[in-house]
């Protein structure tokens, strides 16, 4: 029965799990799952499980148990050496469960993109409560629908501490929807980790939610913010978070950005950023979570090769364009609004 359900996801998932992705290799993970498009969760690896994520094509593993958790395997490494990317998110049982955290889980999963990936912690517990408060703080999702997608992803025991970290949550925003314009009301409706937005009072100009918006950012500028990350790309941020404040709905919502002159590095791969600069792209967790949100990404093809980059340095979720100047033009052509 199980393999026969294996089949009904897999014909529902995406390309990548009917071509070369092999279910069957993850049988034996511990509270296994599958969630399109492309996650998988589980329980606690163990170093047998390694050649196994190998078979079935995981890129990714992000891990939200304590390295104290077991002390006899080093995971890091082991999913490391074996070609894959490990990204450890260390989830204390209930205490673990805060805001700071989901938002960091929010970027963990954004950065992802669209590679194959695994995420686990000891039975899939913690993941399906990260999942549940993600689902409700960063998506917006309501309180039982939220609840319900963390317990297919695992959710069991931590559950009553999810239910109270929402309500004091949902409390708290109740509270702050009297001081509208308050500067210390920030929103964060659609991408929680950058471009923070006011909420306005009622009467304010809003965009039409009934209308198709297009808006295209230039982003030439090197200049970051306070936390490192162009300032280019907090804006694309927050004008996702504009849009979903004025009740836009993600449809009606088209953004594109076109990274060129001192912006270029930002477009490179994790791996092509430590072979050229020697260091993380500080900018890589953002760009996943536009991508996610929508946000149509560019770089500009003579730069990249001014700069002495490939295009196979550039991320998956990046386009190379011809010109940064025919990119522009291209989309303007296309009812985007140039945002300079």
């Amino acid at each position: 029965m199980r393999h026969v359900l294996w089949l009904i996801v897999l014909l529902a998932a995406p390309a990548w799990s009917a071509a070369g992705f092999d279910a069957e290799a993850l049988d034996a993970l511990p509270n296994m799952s599958l969630h399109a498009p492309n996650f998988i969760a589980s329980g606690r690896l163990e170093a047998a499980d390694i050649a196994a994520l190998e078979k079935a094509g995981i890129r990714t593993v992000i891990d939200l148990s304590d390295d104290e958790e077991t002390p006899d395997f080093d995971e890091a490494a082991a999913v490391t050496e074996a070609g894959m990317r490990y990204r450890n998110l260390p989830i204390d049982g209930g205490s673990g469960l805060t805001r700071e955290n989901v938002e960091r889980f929010d970027a963990l999963v954004a950065a992802a993109g669209d590679a194959p990936t695994l995420i686990h912690c000891g039975s899939s517990n913690r993941v399906g409560a990260m999942v549940a408060m993600r689902a409700a703080l960063v998506q917006g999702r309501p309180l039982e629908a939220a609840i319900e997608s963390g317990r297919r992803w695992g959710l069991k025991g931590l559950e009553p501490i999810v239910r109270e970290q929402l309500a004091v949550v949902s409390a708290a925003a109740s509270a702050a929807g009297s001081t509208a314009g308050d500067p210390q009301a920030l929103r964060f409706p659609r991408i929680a980790m950058a471009g923070g937005v006011y909420p306005m009072p009622a009467g304010t100009l809003m965009p039409a939610a009934n209308l198709e918006h297009r808006l295209v950012i230039d982003a030439a500028s090197g200049e970051t913010t306070a936390a490192g990350i162009l300032r280019r790309l907090d804006a694309a941020a927050r004008a996702v978070n504009l849009y979903a404040l004025a009740g836009v709905a993600p449809q009606r919502l088209k953004v594109a950005v076109v990274l060129h002159g001192k912006a270029t590095a930002a477009a490179l791969s994790d791996a092509a950023y430590r072979k050229h600069l020697d260091r993380d792209n500080p900018d890589a967790a953002l760009i996943g979570a536009l991508h996610e949100a929508g946000v149509e990404l560019y770089v500009c093809g003579q730069a990249l090769t001014h700069a002495g980059y490939a295009s196979g340095d550039v991320r998956a979720d990046v386009r190379v364009a011809l010109s940064a100047m025919t990119a522009l033009t291209t989309l303007q052509a296309d009812g985007y609004s140039l945002i300079p």
